[in-house]
């Protein structure tokens, strides 16, 4: 584990054309993804928040993505609506401008994620529903945090309690993912750091390992307890 890497390690994946073609094909995206679609509104804009180059949107026609690394939206190539550069914690557009807002892994990497919820919520409409997914339990943390940057992984209740601060009224928690997932992800990292973000061998066996995989997490973690869950999605109006 001793390559050297940018300062922003997610700059190394979005300039590698190989990470590109396997991103919408990973385990952990296609879950988070698939659980994500099931809670969005059938209409009205929505935006997808910190999507960087995978957004989880399920309709990208009526899609805004906004994301702090403008390499990320050089990078992305897909039907949205528009594309932004922009902090979760300091969004330009106007009050109540979504109907949806979809926000997936991005409140663990922000110092005031407070600031980012308020903002969250300020553009939405009345309403309007957010999506949030984030990692679960400091008991869970791993190399995997400490390397992508996260401030925290969220404790029970820590989220909920914040939504409501922000005037969030109607809030409802699921389980999304557990140790096998989290075990799956730290295993990639260790793979990636070894070899790098270039696939080394044919991508369409990548993509069959990963498929594989997200089959497997539908079925194993199908009955996850909350001591077991290792990430959160939360639904909140």
């Amino acid at each position: 584990m001793n390559r050297a890497f940018s300062v922003n390690p997610f700059d190394d994946l979005y300039k590698e054309k190989g990470y590109l073609s396997l991103k919408w094909s990973l385990f952990n995206y296609r879950l988070r993804k698939r659980r994500i679609a099931k809670y969005v509104p059938p209409s009205g804009l929505i935006l997808d928040v910190g999507s960087g180059i995978a957004p989880v949107s399920p309709d990208l026609e009526r899609t805004v993505l906004a994301d702090v690394s403008e390499e990320a939206m050089k990078s992305v190539d897909l039907p949205v609506r528009e594309k932004f550069v922009m902090s979760v914690t300091d969004l330009s557009f106007e009050s109540g401008a979504f109907d949806c807002v979809l926000c997936s892994e991005v409140l663990e990497h922000v110092e005031d994620d407070a600031k980012a919820i308020r903002e969250l919520r300020r553009v939405l409409k009345a309403g309007g529903t957010l999506v949030a997914t984030v990692p679960f339990q400091r008991k869970y943390w791993g190399e995997d945090d400490e390397y992508v940057g996260h401030k925290r992984r969220y404790e029970p209740g820590e989220l909920e309690e914040k939504l409501r601060r922000a005037g969030f009224t109607r809030i409802s928690t699921y389980k999304l993912s557990g140790r096998i997932e989290r075990f799956l992800t730290r295993l990639s990292l260790r793979y990636y750091l070894k070899s790098g973000p270039s696939p080394r061998l044919p991508l369409a066996i990548y993509k069959a390992v990963n498929y594989m995989f997200f089959v497997l997490l539908l079925i194993a973690e199908s009955s996850l307890s909350w001591s077991g869950t290792t990430r959160i999605l939360v639904v909140a109006r």
